[in-house]
């Protein structure tokens, strides 16, 4: 097969979107089924994608245009991008089935753009082999973000909407003169290329460089001190964006940053940038647990808890090892599942019963067992306990950082799971053993979705394995830079 069909990843949300005004006539019920329909589809492709690399092991890489980077622009779609676009789609498509129940406010037809233009983005940015164009598909995932956010229309919405938009206009700020000094320096934009001159950069100028890209991607991948938006924005947006928010858009950023960081391994002063982002990652971890703690919100202490287990894979990410890397990825494909079933969840919650607060989910056993049980499954899966999959990726976040002397992080990120365990246990408590009420019919399709990924996070806890051999292709796709280089067709190296 054609790998240039990969393209249609990019090519299919983006046509999408710009159709979906012609359907408004037609009611907002057929934009929802467009929705579902796009997404459908472009799980399909992505699968398609997913099974060819997985299989043959080789990625594909699409050529824009056919002129050959560095001049042209370059798709890459290796062993990370194949299995992130993938979860990407997939999210998606759950996310637009929910949206037939969970979106009411109009215009949705304008969320049904900006949902895809959301999807678009993050695609975009785990596929790109080009810096300017990474900061390109960020910008995309960032204003339909903010959009998004405001779309419920409260004032709630609007300040959580003008924080975000406030700093992610600073993060993109750094980012885009972090971007700029480093082509400055190497005049290439082209990520394999940039890999290949690394070693030519001035320690100073890198250094600089570097440390303006992590705070310029800091905003998306929700490091301390720049994921003051998020819980707000957590809080606030539909249900279904915020699921979208904590199972892809994050994770978008931390490869992001992942990917730039290891392809400038070679410049002097990059273990002084590393150990910036450890100190980050862990600060992020601490102070995201201890504000959980104090929630009355449900939805806004998952945010916050979400935000701890971001900060937990960049940890990993930052410890410049292949173990680190590989724990780093399979605790991104478990949060993502984690997460988007315990937002799910909640969602569903608020909906039904008027709110997250934690007054409603008392008697929620009783009243919506089906919901209760999910929510049961991924607070344990997320505390770490043994045969969730949650488990097996902290575990070995905790021994990578062992490994590299980072001994003070692990015993803080221990800690802090201490402190994650009472909350979750709280809520837990108060789900089956506080309160009492009449049993509500559940939400059929919502009940399968949360099954389903109910199921993903017991079957990847008992049998970690597959999962894990995913995880490592996937982090090598990232740490072995040298292999990444050899894949890209640079013009006048190789065939």
């Amino acid at each position: 097969m054609n790998g240039q069909y990969a393209a249609l990843l990019i090519a299919l949300p983006l046509i999408s979107a710009f159709f979906v005004p012609l359907l408004k006539g037609a009611g907002k019920n057929a934009i929802k089924y467009f929705l579902i329909a796009v997404t459908a589809l472009q799980t399909g492709i992505a699968a398609w994608v997913f099974q060819w690399v997985y299989s043959t092991g080789q990625p594909i890489i699409v050529i824009a245009g056919g002129w050959r980077p560095p001049v042209g622009i370059n798709l890459y779609f290796g062993h990370f991008a194949a299995l992130f676009v993938l979860i990407v789609a997939a999210i998606s498509f759950l996310m637009a089935v929910f949206s037939l129940r969970a979106i009411e406010v109009e215009p949705i037809d304008k969320y049904a753009m900006l949902f895809l233009l959301l999807m678009l983005g993050a695609t975009g940015m785990i596929a790109t082999g080009d810096i300017f164009n990474l900061f390109v598909f960020m910008e995309i995932t960032a204003i339909s973000a903010y959009a998004l956010t405001a779309y419920n229309k409260t004032g709630e919405a609007a300040e959580a909407s003008m924080k975000y938009i406030i700093l992610g206009g600073i993060g993109s700020s750094f980012f885009l003169v972090g971007i700029a000094l480093i082509y400055g320096s190497l005049g290439t934009l082209n990520m394999a290329q940039i890999a290949q001159l690394a070693a030519t950069m001035d320690p100073t100028v890198a250094q600089v460089g570097l440390a303006l890209i992590i705070f310029g991607l800091a905003v998306e991948a929700e490091l301390f001190p720049l994921n003051a938006w998020a819980p707000d924005a957590y809080q606030a947006a539909p249900h279904p964006v915020t699921v979208m928010f904590s199972a892809f858009v994050v994770k978008a950023g931390l490869y992001a940053m992942a990917r730039i960081l290891y392809l400038m391994q070679d410049v002097g002063s990059w273990g002084s940038v590393l150990r910036l982002l450890v100190v980050l990652a862990t600060l992020t971890v601490i102070v995201a647990e201890l504000a959980a703690l104090r929630q009355r919100n449900v939805k806004r202490m998952i945010a916050y808890s979400s935000i701890a287990q971001i900060g937990l894979i960049a940890l990993a990410l930052a410890l410049g090892t292949q173990s680190g890397v590989d724990a780093g990825v399979f605790h991104m494909i478990n949060h993502a599942i984690v997460k988007a079933m315990l937002f799910l969840a909640v969602g569903y919650v608020a909906m039904t019963l008027g709110g997250a607060e934690i007054e409603n989910f008392r008697g929620l056993g009783r009243r919506m067992p089906l919901t209760a049980f999910a929510i049961s499954v991924g607070a344990i899966a997320t505390v770490g306990i043994p045969l969730f999959n949650i488990f097996w990726s902290k575990i070995r976040i905790i021994l990578a950082t062992l490994q590299v002397g980072y001994t003070w992080a692990a015993v803080l990120v221990l800690t802090a799971s201490v402190v994650e365990a009472v909350y979750y246990f709280r809520l837990l408590h108060t789900i089956w053993f506080e309160g009492d009420g009449e049993r509500i019919d559940e939400n059929i399709v919502i009940g399968l979705m949360v099954l389903f990924l109910a199921a993903l996070v017991v079957v990847i806890g008992i049998y970690p394995d597959y999962a894990w051999n995913l995880a490592q292709k996937a982090g090598n796709d990232i740490f072995n830079v040298a292999q990444y280089v050899k894949n890209v067709p640079l013009m006048g190296v190789g065939a």
